[in-house]
């Protein structure tokens, strides 16, 4: 990832962690009696979970072949967070920002240097989408009470469609050889950029108390980006794929 995106994702971080305190704080100050006073507004979710990219174009093809790599081994833990703003009782906008991140060593499968040892390196690959969604929760998510008491309801299912930026980073370092000469020689090649990306989603939040709840989530993505620097010439890199995240949200 470019020095700029780690940047503007650990400052997104910290901001939304010190929100998240400051909401949990309140939460706690009031107790966990059964209701709240008035519907949430605002929403604020921290998740993990695994994202499995297709890996479905030309460099993985390339470096599946040469390489003991397959496409499980980009596969990779997945953490995030999101800010969500109440529209309606059944709608909800939300700011996402994940990254998932795999780095796997290997060596060439039918190549080996003069004392018969690995020609060993390292592939690692990194993407982090930022993408606004839009969720439909398929009934209602709580219920007023009386005129100022809003009770959440215990589980509420939901589908969703978004879009926004998804930023890249490819990168191999270690050992390689020169297909004309059959020299082994050391290098770093990388490439990494931006490209849109749209995904659908589907899942379920679970209450704890009145203002704390668990979301779990299934969201494939679609995307591509051009290569560049080292691999100027290959079709784009595929960026597509699943993930399945669980977390714990706090509604304000």
């Amino acid at each position: 990832m470019r020095k700029e995106s780690v940047s503007t994702l650990v400052t997104v971080l910290m901001m939304a962690c010190g929100l998240f305190a400051g909401a949990a704080e309140g939460v706690f100050a009031q107790g966990s009696e059964g209701f709240r006073f008035g519907e949430p507004r605002f929403s604020l979710a921290f998740n993990m979970g695994y994202g499995i990219p297709m890996a479905d174009s030309e460099i993985y093809s390339q470096v599946i072949r040469d390489l003991t790599l397959e496409k499980s081994d980009f596969h990779s833990l997945i953490v995030g967070g999101s800010f969500g703003v109440r529209l309606t009782d059944r709608l909800e906008a939300s700011i996402d920002l994940s990254y998932g991140n795999s780095n796997t060593g290997s060596e060439f499968r039918e190549f080996v240097d003069l004392d018969d040892l690995p020609i060993e390196q390292r592939t690692k690959l990194s993407w982090t989408p930022l993408t606004a969604t839009l969720k439909g929760y398929l009934w209602e998510r709580g219920r007023r009470v009386s005129q100022f008491a809003w009770v959440p309801g215990q589980w509420t299912p939901f589908i969703g469609v978004g879009a926004g930026k998804v930023y890249y980073n490819f990168r191999q370092t270690g050992d390689f050889v020169d297909y004309e000469t059959f020299e082994i020689f050391y290098d770093e090649f990388r490439s990494d950029g931006d490209s849109g990306i749209v995904h659908v989603l589907a899942g379920a939040e679970v209450s704890l108390t009145p203002f704390i709840y668990l979301t779990g989530e299934g969201r494939y993505s679609w995307a591509d980006a051009e290569m560049d620097r080292d691999f100027v010439g290959f079709d784009p890199i595929d960026l597509s794929g699943f993930q399945g995240t669980v977390g714990l949200a706090v509604r304000f």
